[in-house]
């Protein structure tokens, strides 16, 4: 007697710019089952939720996919990362590496301690269910377009990360909080940072045409992209904070490089909302100068190209260019009896980076209240 082979006709449809994981999310629980079941039964032993699956599945785990649902393959596709990668990186880049602008998850077994983000609101529509969107993994994204409020990727309530693969039967759908079981769509954020938005919508629209403009020419999405992180390093460079001439060079540009509070010593992929947001903010202004004017204000305020990124790092060609029409920096050389004291007081942000890095160990360790710990 021939064998029936056993399929899970899964009729979830998916949602407009759905990401992959919220769309098999979604479609276990229509099924009556939790993800983690419905990944066991599709892949077997292959532990899905345990990576970044937002990533892309090899054709081999697609196919086997494809027979249990009746979505054809483009659009499952679409719903996946690495369907942007062609506008982010060089065709030679080794995906297996970290994504640059692609939220790190920092993924331990199903619990991840970064790159989720939602918009509160955007889960209360009537006319869709609560999904997740696959723009709310780009880095450059802090505020929820319609909305105009700030994204969050912690629970209002217990302050926890945002745990969608944790999702199950009991919660129902991705609106509720894994952990409190708060009911997420309820909450309203605060307007989110007007320049950090309008970088939002340039790199949205970068990325969807795979062309940007920079310095008032047509460049590569690529080029575009790298350009705009060398300058979010250069924002985070601590040397700058020591530079009273470079500070008051920005400031002519109406442009404050002094942060209010330390940024997290990680990847920018890895930040908080908040921090990004006020990073973005920062770059959207810069991105607008012409590095004609820039390197006329260097000269006028007496700042070296040496406060411009390390030598050795390897700039994009326009950045490389404007670099070379600075002033050479000056050799300074401190006589011997005016050698640094050892044992000297770190500064307060120094040691406040520190604290947010040992937090951030805490965290990944399973610690998540803070408040009998605070520096």
């Amino acid at each position: 007697m021939r064998q029936v082979e056993q399929r899970w006709y899964i009729r979830t449809p998916i949602q407009e710019g759905e990401v992959f994981s919220s769309w098999l999310i979604r479609s276990a629980l229509d099924l009556g089952c939790s993800p983690l079941t419905l990944v066991n039964l599709l892949w077997k032993k292959w532990r899905g939720l345990t990576i970044d699956i937002d990533r892309g599945l090899s054709e081999e785990k697609l196919d086997v996919l494809l027979k249990h649902c009746f979505i054809n393959k483009h659009e499952v596709q679409e719903t996946m990362l690495s369907s942007y990668f062609p506008a982010l990186i060089p065709i030679n880049y080794n995906k297996n590496q970290r994504i640059p602008w692609i939220l790190a998850l920092g993924i331990r077994n199903r619990s991840n301690v970064s790159g989720r983000q939602i918009c509160t609101q955007c889960l209360s529509f009537t006319h869709t269910p609560p999904y997740l969107r696959i723009k709310w993994r780009m880095g450059w994204h802090s505020g929820c377009d319609i909305h105009k409020t700030i994204l969050i990727d912690h629970c209002p309530q217990c302050r926890i990360t945002l745990q969608p693969t944790k999702v199950d039967i009991e919660h129902g759908s991705l609106a509720i909080c894994t952990s409190c079981y708060a009911d997420l769509s309820t909450f309203i954020q605060r307007p989110v940072d007007v320049d950090a938005l309008r970088f939002q919508h340039q790199a949205d629209q970068v990325l969807e045409s795979q062309l940007g403009q920079y310095n008032q020419k047509n460049i590569s999405s690529t080029e575009w992209f790298e350009i705009a992180r060398t300058w979010l390093s250069f924002i985070r460079s601590p040397l700058n904070m020591k530079s009273p001439n470079l500070l008051q060079m920005f400031e002519s540009f109406n442009i404050d490089l002094n942060i209010d509070y330390p940024i997290t010593p990680v990847a920018f992929e890895f930040l908080s909302v908040q921090e990004r947001e006020k990073l973005l903010s920062i770059l959207n202004k810069i991105m607008a100068l012409p590095c004609d004017l820039i390197v006329e204000r260097s000269l006028e305020y007496r700042v070296s190209r040496s406060y411009f990124w390390d030598k050795r790092k390897k700039l994009p060609l326009q950045l490389q260019l404007m670099k070379e029409k600075m002033l050479k920096p000056s050799k300074i050389v401190l006589p011997k009896d005016n050698a640094i004291a050892m044992g000297k007081p770190k500064s307060k942000k120094s040691v406040q980076r520190k604290w947010l890095r040992l937090l951030r160990k805490l965290q990944k360790g399973g610690t998540s209240d803070f408040s009998s710990i605070a520096p």
